[in-house]
């Protein structure tokens, strides 16, 4: 499958101001490392005002929740956004 740049700007969008729909989340994913983990795991946030969750695997503040309805469990939609954001 293909995402559109429209696609992986609108899943960006849910990498912030995301306590929320996190906690709402069985599944995490981080589009930095391509990993995924439990909501729980989650220990750090870069940014309290904005909550912006830190991957606890690699750190980085690039988390989604499978509550944002991105398939963040879908190795090749991480790979994309990684991709987009990362270069």
């Amino acid at each position: 499958m293909t995402f559109t740049r429209k696609v992986l700007d609108e899943a960006h969008r849910h990498s912030r101001n995301h306590a929320q729909e996190l906690e709402e989340s069985d599944l995490c994913g981080c589009f930095y490392c391509c990993r995924t983990f439990i909501p729980t795991a989650i220990e750090e946030w870069a940014d309290d005002e904005h909550a912006i969750a830190c991957c606890p695997l690699c750190g980085i503040d690039s988390v989604l929740g499978a509550a944002s309805g991105f398939p963040v469990s879908d190795p090749k939609f991480l790979k994309a956004m990684a991709s987009r954001w990362f270069g």
